[in-house]
């Protein structure tokens, strides 16, 4: 009768212990470093901010949301409960096309009712294009949109948040929207 081998034993719990110690190490290093970097920043009044062509004069007490902008595409400001996003991009179709899709996100996708039709505005620097108010059952906001032809851009400004406060958080989106313009070098 043939007699099994004998094998060696080894010990696996050092190896077992360093790997460990390493998921452990890198999951603890994730954890500070989330810790110790701001979610918002806070932007120096009058001083302009840029997203793509598009530039302004933030409103005094906004904030930037760093982990919902992104660089050259869109920038995130909040005050309170209220946020105010610019989304730019490139343009293809129709200059209503992106305003008749954002309608229909907003109204299927997200619950939200259109108040009134769409209109035009201008702004003092000559920038124009349309705009409308949306309100649901614990949000209200309005949109506006920009379309440059010549560049083949979209801008997109949406500000919204409780009813709360929505009085003076549009007032700042309009200075804002006011002091935009699309000469920003990219």
């Amino acid at each position: 009768m043939l007699e099994p081998s004998r094998r060696i034993p080894y010990r696996t719990w050092p190896g077992a212990l360093a790997v460990l110690l390493a998921i452990a190490g890198y999951v603890g290093g994730l954890k500070m470093w989330d810790s110790r970097t701001p979610g918002s920043r806070p932007l120096p009044a009058g001083e302009t901010a840029a997203v793509g062509h598009a530039r302004f004069v933030p409103a005094e007490g906004w904030e930037m949301d760093v982990s919902r902008s992104r660089a050259g595409r869109s920038l995130m400001l909040f005050k309170g409960g209220h946020k105010f996003l610019v989304t730019t991009g490139p343009w293809a179709g129709g200059p209503d096309g992106p305003m008749t899709r954002q309608q229909r996100l907003m109204e299927r996708g997200q619950g939200l009712q259109i108040d009134g039709d769409v209109s035009g505005f201008v702004t003092p620097w000559g920038l124009q294009g349309k705009t409308f108010a949306y309100y649901g059952s614990k949000l209200a906001g309005r949109f506006w949109q920009v379309v440059d032809l010549q560049r083949r851009s979209l801008v997109q400004i949406d500000v919204y948040g409780a009813s709360d406060g929505l009085n003076e958080a549009m007032a700042d989106a309009r200075s804002m929207l006011e002091s935009m313009d699309l000469e920003a070098p990219q």
